[in-house]
């Protein structure tokens, strides 16, 4: 069984190439990314030494599912927490990024049939693709520089609901990635991408469909200053 520690839950999910648009005057639709759903992790070697036993040594593939999300095309196909996706179709299943890849690449409404150890079974799960909701696509858009964005929010007393102020927050930064480097910091507000104003995540999003190995941010900082720019590279292979 491949071995490997909780990664870190998905909006998860990592380094996804994403187009450049030519020209300031081709702003257009960013394509529609297959989504399931579901925050997932790598097999951990506790859990891998269960699979090993009920299953045998050579089950060898997957990644565990940690969270299903409410709503979403894996919730609707009774796909669980706790399951184990060892193969897509006929494509067995070896790690996070390969899963996140293969159901990114895949046809929205395109069905598709996962396997899964639940316990001691092994279940098949039909599953439909849907479109992946902007809120996610706004997080893999920063993931590939090494940080995450919220939607600000206050509480609406006339409804005692949280609302969007229309401010995009930094919520995290890898301390070892091209945004750490550039200066970027949780809490910054992130007021421009690319040039282009950022007001909400839809927006961030399609700001960030500009960059490409490099990528242009005007943040404040701690209350009305002086806009700071940062440029996050990502590094030359």
């Amino acid at each position: 069984m491949r071995r490997g520690s909780l990664a870190g839950v998905s909006f998860a999910l990592l380094l996804l190439w994403l187009p450049v648009i030519a020209g300031p005057s081709e702003a257009q639709a960013p394509p529609d990314l297959g989504w399931l759903g579901i925050s997932i992790s790598e097999v951990g070697e506790d859990l891998a030494d269960r699979l090993a036993a009920t299953f045998g040594p050579e089950v060898g593939t997957g990644v565990l599912v940690v969270e299903v999300l409410k709503g979403g095309p894996a919730e609707r196909a009774t796909v669980k927490r706790g399951d184990v996706i060892v193969r897509l179709d006929a494509q067995p299943i070896w790690d996070v990024r390969q899963l996140q890849r293969t159901i990114r690449s895949q046809p929205i409404n395109h069905g598709v049939i996962l396997t899964v150890l639940r316990d001691s079974s092994r279940v098949t799960v039909p599953v439909t693709i849907g479109p992946m909701p902007v809120e996610a696509r706004a997080q893999l858009a920063g993931e590939r520089f090494g940080f995450l964005v919220r939607d600000e929010e206050q509480r609406d007393a006339a409804r005692g609901q949280p609302v969007p102020t229309g401010r995009i927050l930094v919520a995290f930064v890898d301390p070892d990635s091209p945004a750490a480097r550039a200066g970027l910091r949780p809490q910054d507000v992130i007021l421009q991408a690319n040039g282009q104003p950022v007001k909400s995540l839809a927006d961030f999003d399609r700001a960030m469909q500009r960059a490409d190995r490099a990528t242009f941010l005007l943040v404040e900082r701690g209350g009305p200053q002086s806009p700071i720019a940062l440029t996050l590279e990502l590094p030359r292979r």
